[in-house]
């Protein structure tokens, strides 16, 4: 069972990371680590995996 604390996380992670790669502060091609981002927000790597899952779900349709 998920925390309603994760799925708030989840949610902010792939926001802002997708608002990063619209801008172009994440460059194409750029290697994303799990572990630094989850560094970086300040949580476990399963909120960022989730947040990568449904970033690519979303696809470049979704902006």
């Amino acid at each position: 069972m998920r925390a309603a604390n994760e799925e708030t996380q989840l949610e902010r992670i792939a926001c802002i990371l997708a608002d990063c790669i619209i801008s172009g502060e994440i460059s194409p091609g750029l290697h994303l680590r799990q572990n630094h981002i989850a560094s970086e927000f300040g949580t476990s790597h399963v909120p960022v995996c989730e947040a990568f899952r449904e970033l690519q779900t979303r696809g470049p349709q979704d902006r």
